[in-house]
Formats: C-alpha cells, structure tokens, sequence
C-alpha cells in the first residue's frame, strides 16, 4: 500500500511540473510560455530544458531527447531527437531529428532528419532530410532530400534530391536531383538533372540532364538526354540526345541528336544528327532529313530523303521524287495522248535531271464510265540545238479504273513507261513537245498483263 501511495504522488508531481513551471527556470531556459497539460520526465538538474519522455495532452517544452505523445499538439521550443507524435500538430522550434508524426502537421523550424508524416503538410524551415509523407504537401524552405510524397505538392526552394511523388506537381525553386513523379507537373527553375515524369507537364527552366517524359509535354533550355511525350518537346536552345513524341518536336540547335515525330521536327538553327517524321525542318543540316517533306533553310552536309526534299544548297544530297533547290525549275504540263487522254503534271527541272507528279483522266476510254491515272515520272534532259531539247524518262502509274471494272477489268492496275521526249521552246515560258514510248500496264493482283502497247503524246509546257 504504501509503494502505491508513492507512485500515485510522484505522477501527481510529474504533472504538477508539467502544469507549472516556476519562473527562475524559464528565464534561465528562456522557455515561452504556452499550455502544457502532460506529464514530462527530465533531467533532475536540467528538469525544463531537456524533456526524455513526454505524455499528455497538449505540450510545450524546451527540448525533447526521447519519445513525446500528445493528444493535441507538441511543442518543442528547441531541438527534437527521438519521437514526436500528436494528434493535430508536431512542431519543433529547430532541428527535428528522428520521426514526427502529426495528424494534420508536422514543422520543424530548421531542419527536419528523418520522417516525418502527417495528414495534410510537413514543413521544414531549412532542409529536410529523410522521409516526407502527407496529405497535401511537403515544402522545403532550402534543400529537400530523399523521399517526398505529397498528395498535392511538393516544394523545395532551392534544390530536390533523391524521389518526389506529388498528386499535382513538384516544384524546386533551383534544382531537381533524382526522379520526379507529379501528376500533373514538375518544375525546376533552374536545372534538372535524373529524372521529371508526368501526366501534363515537364519543366526546366536551365539544363535538364537525364530524362522528361510526360503526356503532354517537356520543356528544357539546354537538354542534354531524352524527351518522351504524347503531344510536344521543346528544347529552347540546344539539345543532345533524343526527343520523341506523337506530334511536334522544337529545338533551337541539336548537337549529335535524334528528333522523332508523329507530325514535324523543327531545328531552328544548325541540325546535328537526325530529323525523322513526316515533315522535317532545320536552318541548316549536317546529318539526315528522313520523311515525306524534308526543308532545309541552308547548307545540307549529310542527305535529304523523303517524297519531297528542299534546300538551298544546289551541292546537297537528296533522294526523293522531287527534289528542289534555287535552281529548280517548277513548270506546269497540259498534254494527251492514247493512254490517259488528257493529263496535267508539275516538272521539277534541275540541270541535268526532272521528274513529274501529274493525273489523267480516261485511261481506257473516252466514253461515260471515268478512269484515271496518277503518276510519277522521273529523267534526263539535254539541249541538242539552239532552242530544241531531248529527253528520255521512266514513269510509274496507278489507274483506278471504277466502274469500268469487269471479268477483264479489275478495278486498279499499274503501268511501267519508258518515253523519249522533243521539246522546242517558243517563248522562255512557253513551249510545245511530242513524246514517243512504250508502256506495259499488270494487273496488281495476278502475274499478268493486261495490255502493252505504244505511247504517243502531245503537249504544251508552261512557266
């Protein structure tokens, strides 16, 4: 009985304590005053300042090296190192080492090591270094390292390193060091060097080292790595590496780089490396232009291939069935003939060399049921005397035949040509030729012609 009575009365004191605290020791401690409804257990030289255990309601002490557990809130005027753990708010004065644990928030007035997790938003004055789970957001006020899992937000002010998860976005005022996981965004003001993934947006306002993948799209000024994205990628200055995506892909200049797209790829200045898509463009290239537009604004060390190459460089390599540069030549033909009745065609006529693109009506007969052709043709002219040129050709031709289709018939054939040409000009825009040739027309669909036969034609040129 009497050891019961004891203990009952060193709990009451313990309490007491923790209600009171006599005015000699807070000025020595320069503790503030605030409620304190708990039981503290301390030093017995050093009862106020330094706080081994800590239990209660809600506190407010010096210093905690221990464990403190409080329904409502922790207050720990100066250093943490242990457990602090309440129900609404867990908040330390200066550094927090360990893990805090608070309901709605943890705060550590400087820096933050170890965990700390909360239901809505940890914050730590300086760096945090650890482990950073909540609710809403974590923030940073200096350097944020680790893990950082925010439902909402996760913000650094200077640099993020190590793995931030963020519902919306992830924010480094500076830097971003590591992977970036946001729902919505990541941005780093300044540079990024790992890893920015996200639903929208990727943002590095410097040099973005490692890798941007987003739905939507990426923005680097220097980038130096890959860009992955749904719709767009944009590397404001220089990039080396790769950038792939579903529609556009922009770089002001690309070093030993690949630009893939659904769409374009634009390189406003000098083109290092490769361009792959649709349509391609660079100021000037030293590499390859591989697609079905490929523009060149200046000089092309390397090779165009594509259905249509430009330049404007006459020197340039081009593979394609147009091929253009300042000297082409761009002329229109009306002419007829017994194979497609009537035609229209562009020529593009460089030096030595031309090729044409045109349709045709009334590839069998002319009569109510249409037929028609598009073709492709491709030779070498040269000028035999004063105003008379010579030129020989070989053409490819698709005819669709529609409703003229029967046993004999399909409905689409194809037809290899071969023409030798005459053309004297009259006027410098305005000439007139005759071509003679043979063309062998098969069936796409059996190992069969359908018909051989001679060519003839008259015609006008134009331009």
């Amino acid at each position: 009985m009497k050891i019961k009575k004891r203990i009952a009365a060193i709990i009451l004191l313990g309490c007491c304590a923790g209600l009171t605290t006599p005015a000699i020791a807070q000025k020595k401690n320069k503790l503030k005053k605030g409620p304190n409804i708990s039981l503290n257990i301390s030093a017995k030289k050093d009862s106020i300042k330094t706080t081994y255990l800590n239990l209660g309601l809600l506190t407010n002490i010096y210093r905690l090296q221990g464990v403190g557990i409080n329904a409502i809130s922790s207050v720990v005027q100066s250093d943490m190192t242990g457990f602090q753990v309440s129900g609404l708010a867990s908040i330390t004065g200066r550094h927090a080492s360990g893990i805090q644990l608070g309901g709605i928030a943890n705060v550590a007035g400087a820096n933050a090591n170890g965990v700390m997790l909360s239901g809505l938003m940890n914050v730590a004055g300086n760096r945090a270094n650890g482990i950073q789970i909540s609710g809403l957001g974590n923030i940073a006020g200096n350097t944020s390292r680790g893990v950082t899992i925010g439902g909402l937000m996760n913000l650094a002010d200077d640099q993020a390193q190590g793995l931030q998860i963020a519902g919306l976005a992830n924010i480094a005022g500076k830097s971003q060091s590591g992977i970036a996981i946001g729902g919505l965004m990541n941005v780093s003001a300044e540079k990024t060097d790992g890893a920015q993934i996200s639903s929208i947006l990727n943002i590095s306002g410097g040099t973005a080292r490692g890798a941007q993948i987003a739905a939507i799209g990426n923005v680097g000024i220097n980038v130096n790595g890959m860009q992955l994205s749904a719709i767009s990628n944009i590397a404001a200055a220089k990039i080396k590496g790769l950038q792939l995506c579903g529609a556009v892909n922009i770089a002001v200049e690309t070093k030993n780089a690949l630009q893939v797209s659904g769409i374009t790829n634009v390189c406003q200045g000098k083109l290092s490396g490769i361009q792959f898509a649709p349509g391609n463009y660079a100021g000037e290239v030293s590499g390859a232009q591989i697609g079905l537009l490929n523009l060149c604004g200046g000089h092309v060390k390397g090779v165009q291939i594509g259905i249509i190459n430009h330049s404007k460089d006459t020197t340039a390599h081009k593979i394609g069935l147009v091929n253009i540069n300042p000297k082409t030549r761009i002329q229109l033909m009306l002419f007829g003939g017994n194979t497609s009745k009537m035609n229209a065609a562009v020529r593009f006529k460089n030096r030595t060399t031309y090729t044409l693109l045109g349709i045709g009506t009334h590839y069998l007969d002319l009569n109510d049921k249409f037929s028609g052709c598009v073709f492709y043709r491709a030779g070498l002219h040269y000028p035999i005397a004063g105003n008379l040129e010579i030129s020989g050709d070989l053409g490819y031709f698709h005819i669709e035949n529609f409703e003229n289709e029967d046993a004999e018939t399909p409905e689409r054939m194809y037809s290899l040509q071969a023409r030798v040409n005459l053309e004297y000009k009259i006027r410098p825009k305005f000439s007139i030729f005759a071509s003679g040739g043979y063309g062998m027309t098969r069936y796409y669909d059996k190992n069969k012609f359908y018909e051989k036969k001679p060519i003839i034609e008259i015609g006008v040129v134009l331009f």
